[in-house]
């Protein structure tokens, strides 16, 4: 199994990718990346982070970090 971060824009109509996937040496170094990614970002960007697993060829998002409309750092676990 495979992990890695994969960070895009958080908005509805933009599905913008922003550089080519993270790989990481497990899920609890892929959900640090995550959050250091969207902290480090810029506000303005509502930038969104996942850490992801692949089996195969099948990729599932396991966590989601966000910085919300007023700044606030945002967390979800998807497992």
């Amino acid at each position: 199994m495979q992990y890695f971060i994969r960070t895009m824009e958080k908005h509805k109509e933009s599905r913008n990718i922003f550089g080519p996937e993270l790989a990481c040496s497990g899920l609890d170094t892929a959900k640090a990346e995550a959050k250091k990614v969207v902290l480090s970002s810029d506000p303005a960007l509502r930038l969104l982070a996942d850490a992801c697993s692949r089996n195969g060829g099948q990729v599932r998002t396991m966590y989601r970090c966000w910085i919300n409309d007023r700044g606030d750092f945002q967390e979800s676990v998807l497992i």
